[in-house]
């Protein structure tokens, strides 16, 4: 009875909106915490300014920290609410949710799509993990890149390779996380070249679109605009110097950037391992690849099982060797989360709890407790740990799945 009355299109987009009021309100209100709303008046809005007052190309013609198809909604939130910059972006942020919800329910509902049940289930699953990451799961650019790239693992589930392919490349080129799920696409040999094609067309076109607008090298300029920042707090790697500041070390804890608006850490071999990160991260979605190839060419294990455990893999070693580990980096996870939910895949429910459990402990993180963590208080300390290891259990337990699908042996390799 429950299901029958939940599994409705206007009940789900109802539970949608009502939780994006409820996060609005939490962030804007008395009784909610910090301002998680703060990038959308402090970053966005003057990014805003500077291309339609200024006529600045932010990643066109003037470096910027992201790939330019970012200034989309950033811009279009200005242009939909010139005097309040928040209600235009959270306006064309509800109706992009509801327009990719609706699509997640209704589009291709044949005998070949995934079951009616698993679609419900889906779009419930986004809703919950964007309401148990709180604020910032609606207030930031990545929530764009997510939409486009639930829309790609709905194609995916719907043997549309080739769509699934654009969207994952274009939302990529938002955030870059969605190689993610672009690259189990290549485990097809079949639809190898054909992907890569896609891949590669989409960001010829859109590079041509820049180039069309006046772009110089600054169109490829977020590759290394981040290269200088430091560990910020928010990441596992900082875990040893923000615990040092907690417990009162002069010489390790806490610092802000200014420039970059955020909390990072400093002491002895920050730098060091700040730099030994980003090999560090590409080694370990390189060895997720391979598990994943290994499982694929095995052919034991059902391709959508290889696929979602695969992106899933991939998506936590882009958070967890991640310098960065910004709050919003959790709403990736419930892209290859509902792409399961629709394959129907085995053992799922665990990975679910554990990105779930992960939100909610990410929102305590931030912004509930976060004035305690910068300032060294055992609470937020002891929170931003448990967050952290709920990330390296969510990371071992996918290569443990993915592994055991690398390792599988056929019958014949069994018998013999």
């Amino acid at each position: 009875m429950i299901e029958k009355a939940l599994f409705r299109l206007p009940v789900l987009l109802a539970v949608a909106t009502l939780c994006q009021l409820v996060l609005v309100w939490l962030a804007t209100s008395r009784y909610g915490q910090g301002t998680p709303m703060g990038d959308l008046l402090f970053a966005y809005k003057p990014w805003a300014d500077n291309v339609l007052k200024y006529g600045q190309l932010l990643g066109i013609a003037s470096p910027w920290v992201y790939p330019f198809p970012a200034l989309v909604p950033i811009v279009g939130a200005s242009i939909i609410s010139p005097t309040n910059y928040e209600l235009g972006w959270l306006v064309l942020r509800l109706l992009v949710t509801l327009a990719v919800t609706t699509m997640l329910v209704l589009y291709r509902r044949d005998a070949q799509a995934p079951s009616r049940r698993a679609r419900y289930l889906a779009g419930y699953a986004w809703v919950g993990f964007t309401f148990a990451l709180g604020p910032v799961s609606i207030s930031r650019i990545d929530s764009w890149s997510v939409a486009l790239a639930v829309l790609g693992a709905l194609a995916l589930t719907l043997q549309s390779q080739r769509f699934a392919a654009a969207a994952f490349t274009f939302a990529a080129w938002i955030k870059i996380w969605p190689v993610a799920l672009f690259a189990p696409l290549l485990f097809d040999r079949n639809k190898l070249w054909s992907t890569l094609r896609i891949g590669a067309g989409v960001s010829a076109l859109l590079l041509i679109v820049g180039l069309l607008l006046g772009g110089n090298a600054s169109l490829l300029s977020f590759v290394s605009g981040q290269t200088d920042r430091g560990i910020q707090i928010e990441s596992p790697a900082a875990m040893p110097w923000v615990w040092a500041g907690a417990l009162g070390a002069s010489d390790a804890g806490i610092t802000y950037n200014g420039p970059l608006m955020t909390f990072e850490v400093f002491g002895a071999n920050t730098d060091w391992l700040a730099w030994w990160l980003g090999p560090v991260q590409l080694g370990a979605i390189a060895i997720t690849f391979v598990l994943g190839w290994l499982a694929t060419r095995r052919g034991v294990a059902r391709a959508s099982e290889v696929i979602t455990w695969t992106a899933l893999t991939g998506t936590c070693d882009l958070i967890f060797f991640n310098k960065v580990g910004s709050p919003q980096f959790i709403s990736w996870l419930a892209v290859p989360i509902i792409l399961g939910v629709l394959y129907g895949v085995e053992r799922w429910r665990l990975a679910s709890c554990l990105v779930l459990a992960l939100s909610l402990a990410t929102w305590l993180v931030y912004p509930v407790l976060y004035d305690d963590l910068v300032w060294g208080g055992w609470a937020g300390t002891a929170v931003l740990t448990v967050r952290n290891l709920l990330e390296l259990a969510l990371l071992v337990y996918a290569n443990v799945r993915l592994t055991a699908l690398a390792n599988q042996k056929t019958a014949v390799d069994t018998a013999s």
